[in-house]
């Protein structure tokens, strides 16, 4: 039966090569396959080993017949003197495949251990390839720039843009072929089944000239729809065209109700990647023409553009640094001391990740140097069983060359298997990119992430040099011993020269996993540090929800306000709801409103504008959301639009523009408006942009009195704020059935999304960081026990002639400290140096934390005493005249 597989599998493999090949070779694999079977009959090979040595061995004989088929044919461009290096080729390839097959516990263990290296450095190559190395998914993306207001005295050079600001530089600059201004904003469908809402963009009619592309359906917006009146049109993209209307090539011309108001479908885009992949449709920017002329203090849009040919982005900036200028001067008001920034669109869009992805790209980095670490000792281990075999090799005549091609060729061969299991893991690993960061949807080239042929080049090419890395030193070893010493029977003891060397190895080992324990330690630190930070608002059991009433169906002030309140009135009253309110801009959302404000007799300094971001509040909202009342008082259901105007500030805001009085009972407005507000209290700073951001002047002011077409309510209840979404859409229906619950998420959720990069990066340095210490432990382990093999006559003679066994657990064990200590020292170095290069990704902590580096010291310290001991206790039972008998 064990012959009929064999033969079977020997059939098989010859029907892959051409005929030539099998008539000229055929006889030479044949008589291969015979002494394979005279070997199985000779050491009983088990019927899976046989099969597994005559596939290898016929697959690597007949690859290497092919390869001398090319260069013994007459029409090849090789001579014949390559012959010889060839059959040395093909024997060291046939010896490497036996040796790995014949040695499965070696072999798997080092493929295993390569395997985590390999897939892990494979899984994020691909994430820097697709976000860092390759172009922008866009025609000729070195073009393409971004345009900021800048505020160099404020030390703000990435601003939004003033509308109006938009339309005066398109309207002045010259260097550009096209220029867009585009402004996220929500659509309400409605009149196609339930009510939902859409992710939508305003954007000019330069825009498919920016990124260059086309429409597959219809065509993009005119220049004359970006006028008040005449922009009730709508271009679909091509996923909300396939999913929601079935790719209907007829949808060119129908009518749909957006926000309440019918808009006519003039285009289908093409697929194409957008910076914001969650874009379902377009809308055109229309920014003229209305009651109303576009405005410079508020500032919402960004601005894309795509440069000339030959024109640099120095250029570029300079012209538009003058136009910033001209402005500047025209409207003192409003422009004083702002003006234009050109960057180039892909240092804007890579920068932000950039650091990240370098880290973890070190980090798989020294993962895989310790695994080669690892199989280097593993190698040098099996090299001393094989210096007998070596040796012999060299007294027949083997050069130096021959051996260490032989050595390098098992460790190439080692690798690439490890290389080709790797990609397993690398493809389990871009699968699971998703679920670690589920919100990265800003990550140009994130969908890009896969395992493609630049991926498989680049695994390819790194399990050749980490075969060769790894291979070095047992290859150099086995070429360096002397050939009588190791014939002779007592070759069996420790060479010093590799048992430091092999010491080494461990030291090296240690420093390295110091190093990744080290960089993981702090961003572990660092991400606690920001989850500690006051946020200035309690967000456990709160549940968020935006709300937006159609202008067209709610075009009075008064009834906007009355339904808001309405639906409040509704939240209030349903079970488990402790408190409720509203806002205009929910913290850590992404959402703002800054604006200039005036001071009743405060004069700013020239270089300080006086502005605050303002929110629109209900009088339940400071309550709700935790925001602690600091003076004076909060609103009333009495502040409506016939009570006097008042406001609340925030304590940043009083330390700014107050530093030596109370503001209450102080007057205050904003920009444009000629009404003033009395200050009536003071409420905690609240990080509005996240953990990390910094705080600003905050001015609140109520709903009645400041209308505000959108809100955000938020319920504190006294169950599980998950479960009550469908409770508030429910309270939201009863009092419009047409409009749209969106962006329903706890605000933990919320809150958690502000520290979503920085999870990520912690989540995976964590990872490589336990596998680092895995196999340092295993590395120091294989090492300690190898060793002490080694030693046992020398252990049964000191036992012999006296020593105790803790006198030997002792040695050893002290011999495994000082070696962990060693690369311990090392390692936290370098680690203080390395981190200072990543000191902008730590938060409130130090590249030389000595938290985490006396945290770092014992774990690595405790893991070693572990990894030694076992080795250290079977030291300690040896039988001194079984060893002595034995030597």
């Amino acid at each position: 039966m064990r012959d009929q597989f064999a033969e079977l599998a020997y059939r098989v493999l010859l029907l892959a090569f051409p005929a030539r090949v099998r008539a000229e070779f055929g006889a030479d694999m044949r008589a291969l396959f015979h002494e394979h079977r005279r070997e199985a009959r000779r050491q009983s090979f088990g019927l899976t080993r046989l099969w597994l040595v005559v596939i290898a061995d016929s697959f690597v004989h007949g690859l290497a017949a092919r390869l001398d088929h090319s260069i013994h044919n007459p029409q090849s461009t090789f001579s014949n003197e390559r012959r010889a290096p060839m059959s040395a080729f093909r024997h060291d390839l046939r010896q490497a495949v036996r040796l790995l097959i014949r040695q499965p516990g070696i072999t798997v263990i080092a493929v295993l251990t390569l395997a985590l290296g390999i897939g892990a450095n494979a899984a994020i190559f691909s994430a820097v390839d697709a976000v860092l190395l390759r172009p922008l998914p866009w025609s000729e993306p070195d073009r393409m720039v971004m345009i900021w207001e800048k505020r160099p005295q404020e030390g703000v050079m990435n601003n939004n843009v003033a509308p109006a600001d938009y339309v005066d530089w398109s309207k002045s600059a010259t260097l550009f072929t096209a220029m867009s201004g585009y402004m996220t904003t929500a659509a309400d469908l409605t009149g196609q089944g339930e009510p939902v809402r859409l992710n939508a963009a305003a954007v000019s009619a330069g825009f498919t000239d920016v990124f260059g592309v086309k429409p597959v359906l219809g065509r993009f917006f005119r220049k004359d729809e970006e006028l008040v009146g005449r922009h009730r049109v709508v271009v679909l993209n091509h996923g909300l065209w396939s999913e929601r209307f079935g790719a209907d090539p007829a949808i060119v011309g129908r009518s749909i109700t957006l926000n309440g108001i019918p808009h006519e479908i003039v285009g289908v885009l093409e697929p194409f990647e957008f910076i914001d992949r969650e874009i379902e449709l377009w809308v055109p920017l229309a920014l003229e023409g209305g009651p109303q002329p576009p405005g410079r203090a508020a500032h919402m849009l960004n601005v894309y553009a795509r440069l000339r040919p030959a024109v640099t982005v120095e250029q570029a900036r300079a012209e538009m640094h003058a136009i910033g200028e001209r402005l500047s001067q025209t409207y003192p008001d409003t422009n004083r001391r702002h003006g234009a920034h050109v960057v180039p669109l892909r240092g804007e869009l890579v920068e932000p990740v950039r650091a990240g992805l370098i880290l973890l790209l070190a980090a798989v980095g020294f993962v895989l140097l310790i695994a080669c670490v690892n199989v280097a000792n593993l190698l040098l281990a099996r090299a001393v069983s094989r210096r007998r075999e070596v040796a012999i090799r060299a007294a027949l005549g083997a050069g130096r060359f021959r051996l260490a091609a032989q050595g390098l060729t098992e460790s190439i061969v080692l690798a690439l298997c490890g290389g080709l299991a790797g990609l397993l893991i690398a493809n389990w690993g871009v699968a699971m990119l998703p679920y670690l960061a589920p919100e990265a949807g800003t990550i140009v080239g994130l969908d890009r992430v896969g395992i493609d042929a630049r991926v498989l080049g680049f695994t390819l090419l790194l399990s050749v040099a980490t075969g060769a890395l790894f291979g070095l030193l047992p290859a150099w070893q086995l070429t360096k011993q002397a050939v009588n010493d190791s014939l002779r029977d007592g070759g069996r003891s420790i060479v010093g020269g590799r048992h430091r060397l092999r010491v080494g190895l461990v030291v090296a080992e240690v420093a390295l996993a110091s190093l990744l324990l080290v960089g993981a330690g702090l961003a572990l630190r660092s991400f606690r540090m920001m989850l500690a930070t006051a946020s200035g608002l309690h967000a456990n059991g709160v549940m968020t929800a935006l709300v937006t009433l159609p202008r067209a169906r709610y075009p009075e002030t008064d009834r906007q306000i009355a339904t808001f309140l309405a639906i409040e009135e509704r939240l209030a009253a349903v079970p488990g709801s402790r408190s409720v309110g509203a806002t205009s801009q929910l913290p850590m959302s992404g959402m703002n409103a800054r604006s200039g404000i005036e001071i009743q007799g405060y004069e700013p300094a020239p270089d300080s504008p006086t502005r605050a971001h303002v929110r629109a509040t209900t009088p339940g909202y400071f309550r709700t959301m935790g925001i602690r009342l600091i003076r004076g008082r909060g609103f009333t259901p009495q502040d409506d639009a016939r009570a006097p105007l008042v406001a609340v500030v925030n304590e940043e805001a009083v330390r700014r523009y107050w530093p030596n009085g109370s503001p209450i009972g102080g007057r205050v407005r904003t920009v444009g408006s000629e009404d003033w507000r009395a200050i009536v209290g003071v409420v905690r700073n609240v990080r509005h942009w996240g953990l990390t951001s910094p705080v600003e002047p905050e001015l609140y002011m109520p709903l009645p009195q400041y209308p505000w077409g959108g809100l955000v309510f938020v319920v504190s209840g006294s169950g599980d704020a998950a479960a009550m979404a469908p409770i508030i859409r429910s309270a939201v229906h009863a009092v419009d059935p047409q409009l749209v619950v969106a962006r329903v998420r706890t605000m933990e959720r919320v809150q958690e999304l502000t520290v979503e990069a920085q999870r990520v990066t912690m989540l995976l340095l964590a990872t490589f960081a336990g596998v680092a210490l895995i196999l340092a432990a295993a590395g120091i382990y294989g090492v300690m026990a190898h060793l002490v093999s080694l030693r046992t006559s020398e252990i049964g003679v000191r036992m012999t002639l006296g020593a105790r066994p803790r006198d030997v657990l002792r040695q050893i064990m002290q011999e495994a400290v000082v070696q962990t200590l060693t690369g311990l020292g090392i390692g936290l170095a370098g680690a203080v140096l390395l981190m200072r290069a990543f000191r902008s990704m730590l938060y409130e902590v130090s590249p030389s934390d000595p938290v985490t580096l006396i945290g770092v010291a014992l774990i690595l310290l405790a893991s070693a005493i572990v990894a030694c001991y076992v080795p250290a206790r079977r030291a300690m039972r040896v039988d001194p005249v079984a060893a002595l008998r034995a030597e």
